[in-house]
């Protein structure tokens, strides 16, 4: 008589001993990686805690400070906030706005050029890219002499700006955001398209809002020159966009060209291909490349210190370096307070995007 596999059963000692593996071939096959990544979670989250730690410690002398600490205080966050002198909140303002708003700009620019250089094909294309990978193999600031020359003559020129009452730019500005939204709405311009209408009929309300409520003047275009942030931001925009449009181009070349041939036998223009078929495929990427420049942006040291020197004007990387002659010099509570608040802003950016970065970072590793 057979007998059949399924009536044979293993009496349950066995089946563990079976089962288990010898703690030296587990460390050798699994344990070791695990060793080596809790080594490194250690070593990458001690400084934070440490500093985190010393920012609420009552005693500014690193020498007898611990990583916990006897005694709590708020005094350090307090003390950025209460002194005229340094302009903590001013820095950091300074420095999400200029890090915002170069990211935005540079991202919107990079991308139509980087549609251009991939889906086009046009005379002088290659040249083009050439010329760009050429300009970017030299550092930006190699050139600050000719970039301060240059913004000082800009300062000559435009350093003034053009201001107008905010009861004529509200109700102006107001009016035509709100038409141009409503007129989109009554397009198909799909999800993102829907979005940006309705973004701009909020920017019109508030501008109408500023305007009925708001004196005094209104900066309708701000003054370019040393010391600005619009010619910081200038600066910024030449170093930042030749190397993203590579790095978009590279992702877009990825994308199969079937898609731009079905929209355009459906009657899609060339615009309709770029902001509903192409940019959607291409936000992963998008968001890695706004992040990166952000981050970039928000640490850059050496040109903000160059072109700001007004200690208003300036952004928190500079400002932070001017602890070191004030009179915060020796205390390190207020200082690490200043780092633990001026790393607040990049992790917001960082985890509103995780999810579109690790897409971004994961798409093309795996092939097939």
């Amino acid at each position: 008589m057979a007998v059949r596999e399924a009536d044979v059963t293993i009496p349950l000692p066995q089946a563990a001993e079976r089962g288990r593996r010898p703690f030296r071939r587990w460390f050798r096959d699994l344990g070791w990686r695990h060793l080596v990544g809790l080594l490194g979670i250690f070593f990458s989250i001690y400084p934070l805690v440490w500093i985190v730690s010393a920012s609420f410690n009552s005693i500014d002398n690193l020498t007898v400070s611990r990583l916990i600490p006897e005694s709590l205080t708020f005094e350090n966050y307090r003390s950025l906030f209460d002194d005229p002198t340094l302009p903590f909140p001013r820095w950091l303002w300074n420095s999400v706005k200029i890090a915002f708003v170069v990211s935005s700009l540079q991202l919107v620019m990079s991308t139509m050029a980087a549609y251009s250089f991939s889906r086009l094909r046009w005379k002088g294309r290659r040249a083009g890219l050439l010329f760009i990978l050429l300009i970017q193999v030299f550092p930006q600031f190699l050139a600050f002499v000719a970039i301060f020359l240059f913004l000082g003559q800009l300062e000559d020129l435009f350093g003034g700006g053009v201001t107008a009452p905010w009861s004529i730019v509200g109700p102006v500005v107001g009016i035509a955001s709100m038409l141009v939204a409503a007129v989109s709405l009554r397009r198909d311009l799909g999800h993102w398209g829907r979005g940006m209408a309705f973004a701009g009929l909020a920017f019109g309300a508030f501008m109408l809002f500023m305007g009925f409520t708001t004196g005094g003047d209104a900066t309708v275009i701000p003054g370019v020159g040393l010391n600005t942030h619009a010619g910081i931001i200038l600066v910024y925009l030449g170093g930042a966009v030749g190397v993203n449009t590579w790095l978009i181009k590279g992702f877009m070349d990825s994308l199969p060209f079937s898609l731009d041939e079905s929209a355009l036998v459906d009657g899609a223009s060339q615009w309709q291909i770029f902001s509903q078929v192409i940019v959607p495929l291409a936000r992963p990427v998008l968001a890695v490349i706004f992040v990166i420049t952000f981050v970039f942006i928000y640490n850059e040291f050496i040109l903000a210190s160059l072109l700001l020197r007004d200690i208003h004007e300036t952004t928190y990387p500079v400002g932070l370096s001017l602890f070191s002659d004030s009179q915060y010099s020796s205390k390190w509570g207020a200082l690490t307070a200043a780092a633990v608040m001026g790393g607040a802003p990049i992790v917001a950016v960082m985890v509103a995007g995780q999810k579109q970065l690790i897409g971004g970072l994961t798409t093309g590793a795996v092939k097939g």
